[in-house]
């Protein structure tokens, strides 16, 4: 019966948080108007309008009927929809001052415990010197240095999925683990059980952080007092309890075995974001901070190249003129008795053009992590309450008609052509992905693109050289469709498994990377 009473008192306690926050009249400054939106019904507001699934579809859906920007209510907080790249950039870039904090990712905060994860941590002493540390390690001198290794883990990657194309998910999350291994703790992976055992690790702990990370996905995201339910009575506290143990132990593993290396015989020790930390005091962080920005990312690095690959697959599956259009730039720049390399990025625009557009066309974080107002802000008339939670959806950005034309098309020309209203000079080095919104918005952009944009291109440039894609036939020799849209659930999504067919262009050019191999 105790047991009863204390929740029946945490209940009681949660129901009048609730009712206090829709109680909450918004005065609307003279002047100025409150967004559209749909009407909300008394204490939930909202909660029935925000989407179950792929909300960032239900965003999209709901912006052509109330506008590029609207609000919706959820127990008295406000979540501002942003839909248009004008918007986003004018509120969450120029004003980035104000617009930089983290909306509440309540199950994220207690997984990465305290808030530890940098890019959900709210803005703060904590942020500023791991961002400062983040920046530091991924310049892009420090991102060109890792080239020779995002090389030869693209080779491995060509041969492997030559061999065993319906593996294509694990090869492509093997070559972001280890190329992030490698520049983060400057660890090699020499056998294939340590490569099994840790792209599985990276792979399950950021699958885990993309459900958690769902919009909507666990009530307490949406009542924000549920925080206060004591754990013994809350299963969504013992279950981000036992998430954060296995992370943490991994994460803390690793440094700790850099840290054993780099005291036995520095030198020794390769270069990598970890050294650099040991190396030097000026970066202010402790040890158990700079286990976490190391995990942070690792996990990013390992996670947003692979699922935008598998993007870039089905692309080429729904799209395979622009293979061909592909493989004609490569064998026109690079020919058939080498293999690309990164010198040759100058000069081949539409390889850098169809990753951008991949990104475009199948966003890898297509709701983004909300950003939240940390004052009273006007746009263009309307009223913006402090404490807003400001989601720049880039689902529906990406799909602005006057910025990409055509939009549900892949279409790399958008990038190439003086037509499109994308298409920007010099082409020796545009299109690239600096400062794409795939990445974010503002000053909480993803600090790791130099190396993502390489990541990409070398990936991209190496299966195009070397390989061709088709979609599946059946014993009747008919194509085998390919699903258009059929991805997972999360805020980092990818497709679900799809089959298709990969085989190399000549056994010429197989042979020519298996002797490149070093």
């Amino acid at each position: 019966m105790a047991g009863v009473s204390v929740l029946s008192l945490i209940l009681a306690f949660v129901i009048l948080f609730v009712a206090k926050q829709w109680s909450k009249k918004t005065v609307i400054p003279k002047g100025l108007r409150e967004l559209p939106g749909p009407k909300g019904y008394p204490i939930i507001g909202n909660l029935r309008d925000f989407p179950k699934e792929k909300a960032y579809q239900g965003f999209h859906k709901m912006a052509k009927h109330y506008g590029p920007i609207f609000k919706l209510n959820i127990f008295g907080d406000t979540h501002v929809i942003i839909s248009t790249q004008k918007i986003a950039d004018d509120l969450m870039a120029r004003r980035g001052a104000i617009y930089s904090d983290r909306g509440h990712l309540n199950m994220v905060h207690l997984v990465t415990g305290s808030g530890d994860l940098l890019a959900s941590s709210s803005e703060g002493d904590y942020w500023r010197r791991g961002r400062r540390f983040s920046a530091a390690m991924l310049t892009p001198a420090k991102a060109a240095q890792w080239q020779p290794f995002q090389e030869q883990a693209a080779k491995r990657m060509i041969i492997d999925m030559v061999e065993s194309p319906s593996r294509y998910v694990y090869w492509f999350d093997r070559y972001a683990t280890t190329v992030s291994l490698r520049e983060c703790y400057g660890k090699v992976l020499t056998t294939t059980e340590e490569e099994e055992l840790h792209t599985h690790k990276i792979a399950e702990r950021m699958h885990n952080i993309e459900r958690i990370a769902t919009p909507g996905g666990y009530l307490v995201e949406l009542i924000p007092a549920m925080m206060y339910i004591p754990e013994c009575l809350a299963p969504f506290k013992q279950e981000a309890k036992e998430l954060h143990r296995i992370e943490s132990t991994y994460f803390r593993q690793l440094v700790h075995e850099a840290r054993l290396k780099y005291e036995r015989n520095v030198e020794e020790m390769p270069a990598s974001f970890v050294r650099c930390f040991f190396e030097d005091e000026k970066w202010e962080l402790t040890e158990p901070e700079v286990t976490y920005i190391l995990g942070t990312l690792y996990g990013g690095g390992s996670g947003t190249t692979a699922n935008a690959m598998q993007s870039f697959i089905l692309a080429m599956c729904h799209y395979p003129s622009w293979q061909n259009r592909l493989q004609s730039e490569l064998d026109e720049v690079v020919g058939s008795s080498r293999v690309p390399s990164f010198e040759d990025i100058p000069r081949l625009p539409l390889v850098r053009a169809v990753a951008k557009e991949v990104l475009r066309w199948r966003p890898v974080v297509p709701g983004n992590l909300p950003h939240r107002l940390t004052r009273d802000d006007e746009y263009e008339g309307y009223y913006i309450p402090k404490g807003a939670i400001i989601h720049g959806n880039q689902w529906a950005i990406h799909r602005d008609e006057e910025l990409y034309p055509d939009s549900e098309n892949f279409n790399p020309s958008r990038f190439l052509e003086k037509e499109y209203p994308t298409y920007k000079e010099p082409l020796d080095t545009n299109p690239n992905i600096k400062r794409f919104s795939a990445f974010g918005f503002g000053r909480r952009i993803c600090p790791g693109l130099e190396t993502a944009d390489r990541s990409l291109f070398i990936q991209i440039a190496f299966l195009a050289w070397a390989c061709h894609v088709t979609k599946k036939t059946d014993a009747a020799g008919k194509e085998i469709p390919v699903p258009w849209y059929d991805y997972t659930e999360g805020s980092n999504v990818m497709p679900n498994k799809f089959d298709f067919d990969l085989k190399p262009r000549s056994q010429e050019r197989m042979e020519i990377i298996r002797a490149s191999l070093s």
